[in-house]
């Protein structure tokens, strides 16, 4: 099986990694001042890290200009980094223990599970749902809206996984995200419609790409209606 690279991906509850993936429930982030970055942590949005930085360089130029004296200095600058970064982690602490997104979702639903890692050994259903997850996501047509308006990829996914691989729903979802994936990367080999042209043979190109993309565009539509029923 391949691996997929690790980084930033277009879907933010699934999160490539050296081994496969880490799969989020969305609604740990719905709702909340939170997001997932591209190694899976739960960043606060409200506290960037340039104001976290902050406080540890003011802490320590605190400390160098007004308690040292020259060479001690550069040791109460130390010192003042030191207390800086404990203020900055106690900072981050007092955020995350009143603004919970675990918490939160611990009292939505009941469960304290929230995102799975999934890799290449795990067995062949759950990675197949993973793949043809991101494949969608990775597409330029649902990047730009073109399938999936209503975002559901996220929700349909974490639901196929939820349930367990051979259940009713994995099935569902398996076979959802196959056809939704095969629509993505027709729609994006087709690319813009080629305008009319006056050669001969030209407006029959042009009317041929457009009926494909119609087809497609209905065959997406349809999908539509699937994925609020799966997701």
């Amino acid at each position: 099986m391949d691996r997929p690279a690790a980084g930033r991906h277009p879907l933010q509850t699934l999160v490539r990694t050296r081994r496969g993936f880490v799969v989020f429930d969305p609604r740990i982030v719905d709702g909340t001042h939170y997001s997932i970055d591209d190694h899976g942590t739960l960043v606060h949005d409200r506290v960037p890290a340039g104001a976290t930085l902050g406080v540890v360089v003011a802490a320590g130029v605190a400390g160098a200009t007004f308690v040292g004296d020259g060479w001690w200095r550069l040791a109460w600058l130390g010192v003042g980094l030191l207390a800086g970064a404990v203020l900055a982690a106690l900072l981050l602490g007092v955020v995350h223990l009143v603004d919970s997104p675990e918490r939160r979702y611990r009292k939505l639903t009941g469960s304290r599970r929230f995102s799975r890692s999934v890799t290449d050994t795990t067995d062949p259903s759950t990675w197949r749902l993973c793949v043809l997850g991101s494949r969608v996501a990775e597409s330029r047509a649902w990047r730009s809206g073109l399938i999936d308006p209503d975002r559901l990829l996220g929700p349909l996914l974490w639901s196929g996984l939820s349930e367990g691989p051979g259940s009713e729903r994995d099935r569902a979802v398996r076979d959802t995200l196959t056809e939704l994936a095969e629509v993505a990367t027709e729609l994006d080999a087709t690319g813009p419609v080629p305008a009319l042209r006056t050669v001969p043979g030209g407006a029959g190109a042009a009317d041929g790409t457009l009926d494909r993309v119609v087809v497609l565009r209905a065959r997406a539509d349809a999908l539509r209606d699937r994925l609020l029923r799966c997701a």
